[in-house]
């Protein structure tokens, strides 16, 4: 999987689904990506932490209290640092889309 694209795949659907308003399309961002795959099975968030640069999701994670939990599993580690590194691309690309609206509107 490409994050970029698939961020940016995940951000102008939900910003289409939310009309255009981004309050609302970051909402969707949030739920889009913990319904993702990678982030519900533990094979497919290992796969994806191991081949993908998760520093910024890691980051993230640490921002709001830490990557891991106490009794977390490996696998339930891994899911929450596959979200966070999703959700902080999509709404990167989200930022970038509306951006480059704004920029062609003008």
């Amino acid at each position: 999987m490409n994050v970029y694209t698939k961020a940016r795949e995940i951000a102008l659907e939900c910003l289409t689904n939310a009309n255009g308003d981004e309050d609302t399309a970051r909402d969707y961002i949030h739920e889009a990506c913990d319904m993702h795959e990678v982030a519900i099975y533990y094979h497919k968030a290992i796969e994806f932490c191991a081949s993908h640069n998760t520093q910024d999701g890691e980051e993230w994670l640490d921002d709001c209290g830490g990557i891991a939990q106490p009794g977390d599993s490996f696998g339930q580690i891994a899911c929450r640092i596959a979200f966070a590194t999703l959700y902080c691309a999509a709404n990167d690309a989200l930022s970038e889309i509306i951006e480059e609206r704004e920029e062609a509107a003008a």
